[in-house]
Formats: structure tokens, C-alpha cells, sequence
């Protein structure tokens, strides 16, 4: 269950002051499952149905056992997971809390100069988790005898002596932090006739904690701070040409010295076309019409978690490999280990930012329409570099500020509404975006082969092997480039030998495929209303996205797990059981290799014969209203409805074995398919 509260107040100081307060709370009980629903899900998904139940009925054996006989049985030497066992086990009991508190006070300063405002704010917020978890160890049984005929059964335990019928003690889990702000701002804007003029300055502090205690490191539990101060001049001239200059000089604890602070400005201009004399276009077609240009500088200090910063510190502890002393080497002391090497020129990273669009209004401003053009470059990035030869000897991996990357891309959108008649009303949306990147520059290896190398790509560019086919016999496999993942046969996937040197491994890899991050996104919607009637429906789709069938097992990963059948005696996917290469089916194209009760590593590798287009056109929501007239009469104002709606009706697309927005996760948890009815009072 969840309670959110909100207070705000403006209190009225003096004529010229005013001081606003504003309490915000979200308080979230939550007592449910010991497992969470993903993980439920995803046992779900690994089991199968023929291995064993849920729950044993009891055998003559077990009439009087007083524990649940939960079913299981032994795979490489463990247990295997039931999801009921998992889902009834235990409990967890949490709160989660947070909680937003800001004042400001806002003092007109015209008794100095007309224009002149100061405004000072503090704002604290806090948030807290806590919780605590109970559970006991199921006791689990596996069939040792079963009649075929008589339907009788006689069933073992597994885990007599490790099970338990009671809750185990309390596992006390918490989590909190705290975020403080101060800012002072002070603002001018005056008109002249047709000249405007606006001046604002800002200075700020903000300062990050970790209050729950749950680290023992430096570099996490040391407050993070922040402290700047910004300005900008705006300027416009007869409402038709506009100019900006802003600033920002920032500082940051993650850096030192003449790193520590960055200067960061930009510019801005503007033309407003449609108001100049000469305009002579009905506002009937073109009601305005705006140029804008930008260009700025923008700095970013969060280039790595929070237990990565204070890159001027080295970070040495123990754990190194052991020496040993004496003149019987019996005494032993632990060395250490260099995690990090200090580097005092860690600096910001830095974002160029250009932009050129365009603002244009239609048909007294029913439809309007605006247009992006923007060019990114990202130098400074914190990286790895990886260039580094061995014979260096250095322990840990060295990163620098070596990383650039160029961003361009073009956005669009257009709305549109009006009303044809008192009971006729239409009004749409539709949005447009391109963005893609490449890479630079970076410190990478230095590869033998060109195609191996990033620069130049997509920064979610992948690589893989380029697949010919199945093997069709050992015949075949020895008169082809070796192929360095083991052990293979007839039946597995036949790779492509790019360099030409006989061997295919991972220098053979290509760029293929599209990133796996859409370069395309769209959407577009409409709602109408009738009377008392409303529709309305929105679509939205990615384009230019690619990803790769995970075909191994996933190692346990809810966000990676591969869809390969029989591992761990779970069952196999119905595109698989249907399409598979045997030695009675030996379709060098099937859509599965060769079937095994493990993965196999050769087929496993990322490559074209997974690679897939994960382009959808989504209808997101639909929804249908009826605002009844015969609602006044029951003293409820205007806006009553009643409506029912969906959320994810339905998605087209190419690819048919799950949804595509899940990506290379086929056995995740899927988008949620909803249906809605409900009523809307107004009181």
C-alpha cells in the first residue's frame, strides 16, 4: 500500500515578501513474498512441468508428516528451485519512506530597482528503507517408487536433516540517504520601449549522503558535494530578435587542483520571422514562424559510481598476494592489492552542444510544428585505457579522460487541435527522433584487423561472428577453417574465417546489425470527442535496433537469461521443439543447432545466426470515455466520466518469438497486457 501527501503554503511576510513552504511525503508499506515477483517468474521459467509437483499428496508413508511435502529433485548435485516452495517460504515486511521539505523566500527588490527580485531557497530530502525478512528451509521429496498401475507412489526425502517447519530468526535489512540543497537567486528584467532585458544570477550548494551505514568504504560514505554559481543575460528586441548568454562555473569534490572547477558557457539566438512588417502571410496558414540557433558548453563530474570518485586518491588495500618469513617460512602476512592509481588531471567531461530549429504555427496555431537539427561531442570521457602493454607491470587498469564521441540526430513534433463544432473536437500528436553517434577517439587495442576496432561505430555497435550454416558432416568440418570453441559437430553452426588465417575465434568478429539501442523512435496518437463521447489512441515504435538471441543459459542473470533447452532439466522453447536440427532433420538452416543437454560453446557464440531486428510499432494505450449529462443531477460537477481502457494491446513487428522491446531477454518478464474500466468523479 501506498500514502502520498503534499502540503504547500505561501505565507505572505510583507507587501514585498513572501515566504513558500512546501512538505511532500511518500509513505509505501509493502508485506508480501520473501522472492521477489521477477524472480518467481523466472523459476518459472527454468522449471519444468514433468519433473516434479508443486506439493506431494502424501504417501502411506507421510500421513501424518506435519511439514508440506514440497516436490524437488537433484540436477549436478543441488536442488533444483521450486517456485511455489520460493513464493510460500517467507515473507518480507518494508517500509519504504520519503520524505521532501523546501522553503523559499521571495523578496521584491523594486524599492531599489524596478525589475530587481531575490529569491533564496533550502530544500532536504530523505529517504529510508527498511525492512525485515523471515524464512524457513522447505522440506523437500522426490518419488522412489511409482506403480503405473495401481497409481500408487512412495516418495524420499531430500533435505531431512536441513529443513525446517518454523520461521527462521530475522534478516534486518536497511537503506537510507539524504539529499540538502541551497540556492540563492537573484533576477532583473526590465522593458525599455521595445527592449527587454532579463539578468539572473545563481548560487548554489548540494550535498549527498549515504545515512544507512550498509558501507565501510571512503569513497562511498563521504559526503558528495557540490557548489556553483550560474548566470544568464536574455536580451530581445521588439519581440522578433532574441539573444542568450548563460554560464555555469562548477565545482565538484571528485576532482583537485585546477581540475576541480570547470567553466562552462553558451549562446543563444532567435528570430521571430512572423513578426517582422514585411510579413504579409495570413495567420490563417502560417500564424508564426521562429528561427533559433544554440551553442554551449556542458559539463558532467558523474563519470563513475559513487565508490569510483576522488580520482586524485589511490586506492590500496589488503588482500594481495601473501609473503612469507622466517627461516621456516612460517610466518605469512597478507599483501596488498592496488585497485586504483591516483590521478591527480581526472578532469570534467565536457559536451559541445549545437542546435538549429524551428518553430511554425498553422491555421491560427491548430497545428503546430517543431523541428530540432543538434550535434553533440562528448570529449573528456572517463574510460578505460587499453593500450597499455603488459610489460608495464602495472596491477590495476588505468583510466583517463581519453574518450570522444560525436552525437547528431534531428527531432520533430507536430500537434494539433480544433474544435469543428460545439460537440465535435479533435486534437493529435506525432513525434519523430533520430540520434545517432560514433566514436572518436579512445585509447582501444590495437587491433591487426581494421574491423575490429570501435572507433568510428555506434558506441552500442556489436560484434559478431559471421554463421554460414549447420555443419552437414565430419566430412565438411575437416575440410574447413578450425574453429577454436570446442569441441563441435555435425549439426553445430559453421563460421566464417574473415582473416583468412584458418582459424575462426574472436578476431574474426564483425560490426553487424543495427545498435542495440534504437536509433529511431516515433510515436502517434489522436483523441477525439463526440458530444458526450471521447476516443482516443496512441502508437508508439522504435526503428534502426537490433539485438542478439541469447542462446546459452544466462548464469542466473533475470536480465540475461539465455534461452538454451534442457539446461538444468528445464524444457525447451516450442520454436525450438519444432525446429531443430537431427540426423533425421538435417536442415542446415533449422533455427536451432544441434540439440544437447548443455550449451554448447560453439553455438552459443554471438553471432549472425542470432542477430535480429527488433523494430515494433506499439499501440500503447486506448481508451473510450462517456461524460453523462444526467451526472449534475446527482450533484457532481463537469468532468465526470466513465471510461474503460487498455494499456499494450498489441505489437507488430518482425520478430514473432517474444515481444522485441524485451530484447535478447526471451525468458524475462514480459510487457503487461492491461484492461481497465473505472469512473471519474468530479465533486
Amino acid at each position: 500500500s501506498t500514502l502520498s501527501q503534499k502540503y504547500a503554503g505561501p505565507i505572505k511576510l510583507t507587501k514585498t515578501t513572501t515566504l513558500d513552504t512546501r512538505i511532500q511525503g511518500r509513505f509505501e508499506r509493502y508485506n508480501g513474498p520473501y522472492e521477489s515477483a521477477s524472480n518467481i517468474f523466472g523459476m518459472v521459467m527454468n522449471s519444468n512441468p514433468v519433473d516434479f509437483p508443486a506439493v506431494y499428496s502424501p504417501d502411506s508413508a507421510n500421513l501424518y508428516t506435519q511439514n508440506i511435502l514440497f516436490g524437488n529433485t537433484y540436477v549436478a548435485g543441488s536442488l533444483k528451485a521450486n517456485p511455489y516452495a520460493a513464493m510460500v517460504r517467507g515473507y518480507e515486511d518494508r517500509n519504504e519512506n520519503t520524505i521532501t521539505a523546501q522553503a523559499t523566500l521571495m523578496q521584491d527588490l523594486k524599492f531599489i530597482t524596478r525589475g530587481l527580485k531575490f529569491q533564496g531557497r533550502v530544500s532536504a530530502t530523505t529517504w529510508s528503507k527498511y525492512s525485515s525478512r523471515r524464512t524457513y528451509s522447505p522440506f523437500y521429496y522426490d518419488l522412489e517408487s511409482y506403480n503405473q498401475i495401481t497409481g500408487e507412489y512412495k516418495l524420499f526425502p531430500l533435505n531431512q536433516t536441513s529443513g525446517s517447519a518454523y520461521l527462521g530468526n530475522v534478516e534486518p535489512g536497511r537503506d537510507a540517504n539524504a539529499d540538502f540543497y541551497t540556492e540563492a537567486r537573484l533576477n532583473w528584467d526590465r522593458r525599455f520601449d521595445r527592449h527587454s532585458v532579463g539578468v539572473m544570477a545563481v548560487g548554489m550548494m548540494q550535498e549527498k549522503l549515504l545515512t544507512a551505514g550498509n558501507s565501510n568504504s571512503i569513497y562511498e560514505t563521504l559526503p558528495e558535494r557540490n557548489m556553483g554559481v550560474s548566470g544568464r543575460i536574455t536580451y530581445d528586441y521588439d519581440n522578433r530578435y532574441f539573444f542568450e548568454h548563460a554560464f555555469g562555473y562548477n565545482g565538484s569534490e571528485k576532482f583537485s587542483g585546477n581540475a576541480r572547477y570547470g567553466y562552462f558557457p553558451s549562446l543563444g539566438v532567435g528570430w521571430m520571422i512572423s513578426n517582422e512588417p514585411y510579413w504579409k502571410m495570413s495567420p490563417n496558414i502560417i500564424s508564426s514562424l521562429k528561427l533559433r540557433a544554440t551553442w554551449g558548453l556542458v559539463g558532467n563530474d558523474a563519470i563513475s559510481d559513487r565508490s569510483g570518485r576522488f580520482f586524485y586518491l589511490s586506492d590500496i588495500s589488503l588482500g594481495g598476494r601473501a609473503y612469507r618469513w622466517g627461516s621456516s617460512f612460517m610466518n605469512a602476512y597478507d599483501g596488498y592489492r592496488i585497485n586504483r592509481y591516483a590521478n591527480a588531471d581526472i578532469t570534467w567531461e565536457i559536451s559541445e552542444k549545437w542546435n538549429f530549429g524551428t518553430d511554425i504555427n498553422f491555421f491560427n496555431d491548430a497545428l503546430k510544428i517543431q523541428a530540432d537539427f543538434y550535434k553533440d561531442i562528448r570529449s573528456n570521457i572517463y574510460m578505460v585505457r587499453e593500450n597499455f602493454p603488459a610489460t608495464a607491470g602495472l596491477e590495476a587498469a588505468i583510466s583517463g579522460n581519453v574518450g570522444k564521441v560525436e552525437s547528431k540526430g534531428f527531432e520533430a513534433s507536430a500537434d494539433y487541435q480544433h474544435s469543428f463544432s460545439k460537440n465535435l473536437w479533435l486534437s493529435g500528436r506525432v513525434n519523430f527522433t533520430y540520434a545517432t553517434n560514433k566514436y572518436v577517439e579512445l585509447d582501444e587495442k590495437d587491433y591487426p584487423d581494421a574491423y575490429l576496432k570501435r572507433i568510428g561505430h555506434n558506441i552500442n555497435q556489436q560484434w559478431g561472428l559471421v554463421a554460414e550454416r549447420l555443419f552437414v558432416d565430419e566430412k565438411e568440418i575437416e575440410n574447413s577453417p578450425y574453429q577454436d570453441f570446442g569441441r563441435y559437430m555435425a549439426g553445430d553452426i559453421k563460421y566464417k574465417d574473415i582473416n583468412g588465417d584458418g582459424v575462426i575465434n574472436g578476431n574474426d568478429a564483425v560490426p553487424m546489425g543495427y545498435p542495440t539501442v534504437p536509433e529511431v523512435q516515433y510515436g502517434f496518437g489522436l483523441s477525439a470527442g463526440y458530444k458526450d463521447f471521447d476516443l482516443s489512441f496512441f502508437f508508439q515504435g522504435n526503428a534502426r535496433v537490433s539485438f542478439f538471441i541469447n542462446a546459452g543459459v544466462g548464469g542466473g542473470d533475470e536480465n540475461n537469461e539465455g534461452i538454451a533447452p534442457f539446461a538444468g532439466r528445464r524444457n525447451a522453447l516450442a520454436i525450438i521443439a519444432n525446429d531443430y536440427w537431427s540426423e533425421t532433420n538435417p536442415d542446415v538452416h533449422a533455427f536451432w543447432p544441434r540439440l544437447s543437454t548443455d550449451p554448447l560453446d560453439n553455438n552459443t557464440k554471438q553471432s549472425s545466426w542470432w542477430l535480429r531486428d527488433a523494430s515494433f510499432l506499439r499501440l500503447k494505450s486506448l481508451e473510450a470515455g462517456y461524460s453523462p449529462k444526467w451526472a449534475k443531477n446527482m450533484g457532481l460537477k463537469q468532468g465526470t466520466r466513465i471510461y474503460v481502457s487498455t494499456v499494450n494491446l498489441f505489437v507488430l513487428s518482425s520478430f514473432k518469438l517474444w515481444d522485441p522491446e524485451m530484447g535478447r531477454v526471451g525468458l524475462g518478464y514480459p510487457p503487461n497486457k492491461r484492461y481497465n474500466i473505472g469512473i471519474q468523479i468530479a465533486l
